[in-house]
Parts: C-alpha cells; structure tokens; sequence
C-alpha cells in the first residue's frame, strides 16, 4: 500500500521563471534561433527580451537565409537591414544566403566597418562591380567566403589592397564551360597572406596554380576540389606537397562542403566522373599551358592519388632529393 502511494505522489517542482536567468544566458538562447523569429516571435514576448533583442551585442554575428521562402525575399532583405541597423557598426561576422538584390552587400559595407568574416551563398545574381565598391569598406576583414556566388578578378584585386587582414578566401563555385586563370592569377598576384585557399570548380589551369604558389607563400590549405583542368602530374604536384601542409585533390569528394546541393554536383548520382570525363578530354591542352612530361619529371599516370588527399609515396615515384619529405 505504501509503494502504491508512493508511486501515486506527485513530485512538485519549482516552477521556473524565465526572466530571472541572467541576461547573458538570455542573449545566448535568443541568438540561436535565428533573426526571423527574434523580429516575429521572440521580441514580443516582453520588455526584457525586447530590450535584449535591440542590445547591439545580439547583433555581433548574424545569419539569414532567403531560401525558407523564395516568395519572400524582399522581408528577409529588410529583416536583415534591420539586424545591421541593430548591430550600431559592431558586426563581426554576416552570413546572408539566396539574396537577390546585391544592394544589401552595399547596405552592410556601409555600416560594417569592424566586419571580419564575410559569407555569401547561392547569390549568382550578384554583378562584378559590387565587389570593387564594397571591399573597401572592410579593413578588417579576415574570411571571405563565396559559395555559388561570383566575383571578379578586380574584386581580388581590391580584396588585395584593401583588406590586408585577409587570411582565409572561399570561392567555390562550379563552372567549367570555359578554363580561365583569371582568378587564380589575381589571387597570386595580390592576396600574399593567405593561409586558407578554397577554389572548388575554379576553372584555372596549370598557370593558374603556379601563380598561386609563386605568389601566396604562407598557405597551409589548398583545395582544388573539382578543378578538372590542372595536372598534378611531376614537378607541380610535388611541389604542392612540399609547399602546402593540406592539399585537397581534384577528385577528392565533397564532404564537409557547405551548400553542396545548392551550388555543386550531386556526388551521389555519379554526374561528376561524366563532366571530369567530358571536359578533361575535350579542353584540356597540355601544349597551351607548357606541359611537358620529361621535363616535369612523370606523366600524369604515374600520379597517385591517397584517399586524405596527398600522394602515395609507397611506390616510390616520391624522390625526397626534390626537396620533399615523409613528414
């Protein structure tokens, strides 16, 4: 009978006051649901959190994505000017995803000058010009990170003598109906200090990534995911390994990639093996690039590619007296 009532007790427990949990807490738990619903939801709960929802420290990072409803993109534009506005010029970090209208990156540099990292996905409709008149607004910037997003090789250009904090760029964006070195020349050229490099599709050839080496002497990260018009065969590719710590191979898989299914091809459906196929064969001449096997020291046959990305050297086709190492 005693067990029966005890299992028939109710345990009363406190009831627990939101507004009692310190402020910083409070911010912390807003900040993660994201800035539609703080304006549609969390704001108008109280005056506590409404107050804490206008602090400019809640606005420090932001993050919006147009793509929950296309239809919708004019109010996420303005929900995220509204952010800015919020922020009083104390924005570290924005990431804004399937905008529109490139005049929001012109909103955000004008009232962003402590801005750091920089991300933008799947805005294609962005012009050239935007880059030259918005990337010297940000002095301080450290990342810049474009995802199916374009930019031109004067945006690098501008990037290079106006951002000299500039340590990590993202330009990953597929697109191989024509091989241009363009954008891996100006990030040779003008972006010296970069230790992250991330060119997924980039449509570069050999030039292209001696440029960069030549160029950019303090990276630990090349990805060259999905550039199906380089060869990593000889000289080049050993050098990529003595001169860089990570180096991410052509053919390497996506994984880990953001925006994949947005910006990039499905690995899954076996699309990318048909265009590395396609594209290799057809645009890929080794005598305008000055490839030439002897002189780089292997064909492209004898190149081994390892499953994390670096060359196999238990065939022996690595010779540390090229300067290399087993470390």
């Amino acid at each position: 009978m005693n067990q029966q009532k005890a299992i028939n007790l109710k345990v009363k427990r406190p009831k627990r006051n939101w507004l009692d949990l310190p402020s910083e807490i409070t911010t912390n738990i807003l900040h993660r649901i994201g800035v539609f619903d703080i304006f549609q939801n969390a704001q108008k709960v109280c005056t506590a959190w409404r107050e804490i929802c206008k602090d400019p420290a809640m606005w420090k990072v932001i993050y919006v994505d147009a793509s929950f409803d296309p239809n919708a993109n004019l109010a996420f534009e303005e929900m995220c000017k509204r952010a800015v506005d919020r922020s009083q010029g104390q924005l570290v970090d924005i990431t804004i995803v399937r905008f529109r209208n490139e005049e929001i990156l012109e909103y955000i540099a004008n009232r962003s000058s402590q801005l750091k990292r920089l991300t933008i996905a799947c805005c294609d409709d962005f012009s050239y010009r935007i880059w030259t008149k918005c990337l010297v607004k940000f002095p301080l910037l450290e990342e810049l990170s474009l995802y199916a997003t374009n930019i031109s090789k004067e945006g690098i250009e501008t990037a290079g003598r106006y951002c000299s904090k500039l340590k990590t760029l993202k330009v990953n964006q597929e697109n191989y109906s024509f091989w241009d070195d363009c954008i891996a020349t100006a990030i040779g050229e003008n972006l010296h200090e970069l230790r992250h490099l991330e060119l997924i599709g980039n449509p570069m050839m050999n030039e292209g990534l001696k440029m960069i080496l030549d160029g950019c002497h303090h990276l630990e990260l090349l990805d060259l995911r999905r550039c199906l018009f380089i060869r990593l065969g000889g000289v080049l590719g050993k050098r990529c390994l003595r001169q860089i710590k990570c180096v991410k191979l052509p053919n390497d898989f996506l994984e880990g990639c953001p925006y994949e299914k947005d910006g990039f091809f499905d690995e899954s459906d076996g699309h990318y093996d048909e265009y590395y196929d396609e594209y290799y064969d057809e645009y890929y001449d080794e005598s305008e690039v000055g490839y030439d096997e002897e002189s780089e020291g292997g064909s492209d046959e004898e190149f081994i590619y390892e499953k994390d990305g670096f060359y196999d050297k238990s065939d022996g086709y690595y010779d540390e007296s090229e300067g290399g190492s087993d470390e």
